[in-house]
């Protein structure tokens, strides 16, 4: 099939045609500019179509001309057309950033803020309150007063199920629990699961989405064989709640998928109704999204038809 591009005359007659119906306009200068693209899209749709059907070139502008009339009746087509393609559009558009918004919330709150932030940084506050008592030396209970700091700690802390202290691998010979304290009966199954000084079973999680797991601080690094580790006689663990991170990060990437392809076909809409669509165009909007629509907005000033009258 031939493809027919309108010559710098015929166009001409178009531009002149339509910024004669904008003169005649009372609406804001924004819906004039919105109303003159969607004219000239369409006369030019037309016109098109009528060269493919054998019609030459002059008479297919003047057929097109005559056929969208006055202006009263060509703005009430217009805008019946104009409103449908920018709700649907509206629609895709608002949807996915909708996806956007969620998987930002998967990916960096729970995930990122709570399963990678969190998990590190409660353990390292446990230890700090701990460290921060002199007479703390891995071979006797802590006194009432940590204890009751720990548990206002475990208590007033979101996510945090429970804390117990014992002694590291430098104190084997003293392994008695220093310290535990644990919300609820999984919290407590966990730390004792990881405490060196007990040989407990994992206890069965209850949830799949939510998990208590247990998180430990040496306040050292336990890799480092020429470390002295007796300067650090004790290691404290920290129950919390722990969300599925595979069924978290999975779901996260789906909804960031969801959110590119709606944005592809969000962009490859104005680009087809501008007359401007092609498969390079819409594989640029799904590889490089925002990017990509950028150039092709880019491409559109630098390379316009000649329908605008200056």
């Amino acid at each position: 099939m031939t493809d027919y591009k309108l010559k710098g005359k015929s166009a001409g007659r178009i531009a002149a045609y339509v910024e004669n119906l904008c003169r005649q306009m009372k609406e804001p200068s924004d819906q004039v500019n919105d109303f003159r693209e969607e004219m000239t899209a369409n006369l030019t749709s037309s016109v098109l179509e009528q060269m493919h059907q054998g019609l030459p070139e002059e008479e297919a502008v003047t057929e097109a001309l005559a056929r969208f009339g006055e202006l009263g009746e060509v703005k009430k087509e217009l805008v019946r057309i104009y409103k449908i393609k920018r709700t649907f559009a509206g629609i895709v558009l608002k949807g996915a950033f909708s996806l956007l918004l969620l998987s930002a919330v998967v990916l960096g709150l729970i995930i990122g803020v709570w399963n990678e932030w969190a998990v590190s940084k409660y353990p390292k506050e446990a230890y700090a309150i701990v460290q921060g008592e002199a007479n703390v030396r891995g071979t006797e209970s802590l006194p009432e007063p940590l204890q009751r700091k720990l548990q206002n700690w475990v208590d007033r802390t979101w996510g945090v199920k429970g804390v117990s202290v014992e002694p590291t691998y430098g104190a084997m010979d003293h392994r008695v629990n220093l310290f535990m304290y644990a919300g609820n009966p999984l919290a407590e199954g966990m730390l004792r699961f990881v405490n060196l000084s007990e040989d407990a079973p994992a206890p069965k999680q209850e949830g799949f989405l939510v998990k208590t797991n247990a998180f430990s601080e040496f306040g050292y690094n336990p890799a480092d064989p020429d470390l002295d580790q007796t300067q650090y006689p004790f290691v404290v663990h920290v129950a919390m709640t722990y969300f599925n991170y595979t069924f978290f990060y999975s779901l996260g990437l789906f909804l960031l998928g969801g959110y590119i392809l709606l944005f592809a076909v969000w962009a490859s809409m104005n680009a087809y109704y501008e007359r401007r669509g092609n498969v390079a165009w819409v594989l640029l909007f799904l590889l490089t999204n925002v990017l990509g629509y950028g150039l092709y907005v880019l491409s559109r000033r630098w390379d316009h038809p000649g329908l605008q009258v200056n």
